[in-house]
C-alpha cells in the first residue's frame, strides 16, 4: 500500500459522504440526471480499478522480493559449496604432499641404510685383507 492511497481513500470517501444530501433531496424531488449516475458509476468503476492495480502492484513486488530472496539463497549456497570444494582440494593436496614427503624420508633412509651397508661390507673386506695378508 503506498502512502498516497490512504489519503486519496479519505479525500473520495469525504466527497461521497458530502454528496449524500445532495443526492438524497435530488432524489426525493424527482430529478434524476441519468448522466449524473453514469457518472458515478464510472467513478466508482475506476475507484474499483485502482484498488485492483494497486493490489496487483503489490503482488508483483511481493513476487519479486521472493524472486530475490530465492536468488541470494542459491548463490550463497554455491559459494558454500564453492567453498567447501576449494577446501576438499587444499586438504588432498596437503595429503597428496605429506605422501610425498613421506616417501622421499623413507628413500633417504634405505640410501643411507644401503652406504652403511656399503660401509660395513668394505670394512669387513679390509679387515679379512688384512687377516689374511699378516
Amino acid at each position: 500500500m503506498s502512502l498516497l492511497t490512504v489519503p486519496k481513500t479519505i479525500v473520495g470517501t469525504s466527497i461521497k459522504l458530502a454528496r449524500v444530501p445532495f443526492d438524497l433531496a435530488s432524489e426525493a424531488l424527482g430529478n434524476s440526471d441519468p448522466r449524473a449516475e453514469l457518472a458515478e458509476k464510472e467513478r466508482e468503476r475506476a475507484g474499483r480499478l485502482r484498488e485492483e492495480a494497486e493490489a496487483q502492484k503489490q503482488e508483483a513486488l511481493e513476487a519479486e522480493q521472493t524472486r530475490k530472496k530465492r536468488a541470494r539463497k542459491r548463490t550463497a549456497k554455491a559459494k558454500r559449496t564453492s567453498a567447501k570444494a576449494n577446501k576438499t582440494a587444499q586438504l588432498e593436496k596437503l595429503e597428496a604432499k605429506e605422501e610425498s614427503i613421506e616417501a622421499k624420508e623413507e628413500a633417504v633412509a634405505a640410501r643411507r641404510e644401503a652406504e652403511r651397508l656399503e660401509e660395513a661390507a668394505a670394512a669387513a673386506k679390509e679387515k679379512r685383507k688384512d687377516g689374511d695378508g699378516s
